[in-house]
């Protein structure tokens, strides 16, 4: 997992070239936006012992991070998305707070690289 960047700068190269920094900006915002509440979905999913919200917050989590380079994310939401179709929340328990350790660490670092005006 930690040979995975926790921002892959060729994801945020690739925003750039599609549509300049208003682009890079504008994604990570969104992400930084709505990916909290995907978070809270597969909470929810656990706490309510509904795989398929579990799946659905995963899933879309999955993508968000994809779209900003938040790879470590994308992995941990992945296998977070597959358990959940298994109906395994016991094993999205046990990968919960590596999935939250990364995304909060995620989160950070996309910050700084808006205020830092990416590059």
């Amino acid at each position: 997992m930690n040979d995975l960047p926790l921002i892959d700068m060729a994801q945020m190269d690739r925003l750039k070239e599609w549509g300049g920094k208003e682009l890079q900006t504008k994604m990570v915002d969104l992400f930084l936006s709505h990916a909290r509440d995907r978070m809270d979905q597969i909470r929810q999913g656990l706490s309510t012992t509904t795989p398929e919200t579990a799946e659905t917050g995963a899933h879309t989590l999955k993508s968000s991070a994809g779209n900003v380079g938040a790879q470590r994310v994308q992995q941990l939401a992945q296998e977070a998305e597959t358990l959940a179709e298994k109906g395994n929340l016991d094993g999205i328990r046990s990968l919960f707070p590596r999935l939250e350790k990364e995304f909060d660490a995620a989160c950070g670092a996309l910050k700084q690289l808006i205020e830092e005006g990416v590059r």
